[in-house]
């Protein structure tokens, strides 16, 4: 294989390591937010109605509706 085909593939090999490392990052924060968003409601006696509307933006619906006793 000559250099030029072989720099073309390190270059797309660590793009795709990058997209997959903020993919990841994104996920875990995304997900880490409906966590402490669900834990909060809760803990105030709350019904939670959550909506993922798509997993790979991280749009989502949220609403506590809480029980007035």
């Amino acid at each position: 294989m000559n250099k030029f085909l072989i720099s073309i593939i390190i270059i797309a090999v660590t793009f795709l390591l990058l997209v997959s490392l903020l993919l990841n990052a994104s996920f875990y924060f995304y997900t880490d937010e409906i966590r402490s968003l669900t834990s909060q409601c809760n803990d105030r006696d709350g019904e939670v109605k959550l909506e993922i509307h798509n997993n790979l933006s991280g749009s989502y619906s949220f609403e506590c509706k809480l029980n007035n006793n």
